[in-house]
């Protein structure tokens, strides 16, 4: 019997993976962002190329968060977000001639030193039916002095 046992032994661990194999297909455990309240730079494109450059605010209240935008030379807008680990979502509505126009933001939320950086992408209705992307760059935070 141990001869068949230590032959089945043998075949185990000649065909078992070899450690550094088997941590290349773990997936990394991801380090979650922290807070996200603050001032952030807002820079954007649009989808006929078109880029933009802004301010953001972030701020919290509870499980929500409000988020102000004043883009350009002074297009201002509001909306709601909400966040779920390293993914942040923000509704938002912005008054215009031909009436309100809605949108939504998704970010994924990056570490990056100095304060996190929100990469994403968002659409809105009435518009070209198209996604363009924005990213969110810390300042600091709100109750830094100026």
């Amino acid at each position: 019997m141990l001869p068949h046992t230590l032959l089945v032994l043998a075949a185990l661990t000649a065909n078992s993976p070899r450690p550094e194999a088997v941590a290349k297909n773990v997936p990394q455990l991801e380090t979650e962002v922290g807070d996200i309240s603050g001032y952030y730079v807002c820079k954007g494109l649009e989808s006929g190329g078109k880029t933009y450059n802004g301010v953001c605010t972030i701020t919290r209240k509870g499980d929500v968060y409000v988020v102000q935008w004043v883009i350009g030379s002074g297009s201002n807008f509001t909306g709601i977000g909400i966040r779920q680990g390293n993914t942040f979502a923000a509704s938002w509505a912005l008054p215009g001639e031909r009436g309100i126009v809605r949108g939504v933001n998704v970010y994924r939320l990056e570490p990056a030193s100095g304060g996190p950086r929100l990469t994403g992408r968002w659409a809105s209705m009435p518009g070209p039916g198209a996604l363009q992307s924005e990213t969110l760059t810390f300042l600091r935070h709100m109750d830094e002095e100026e």
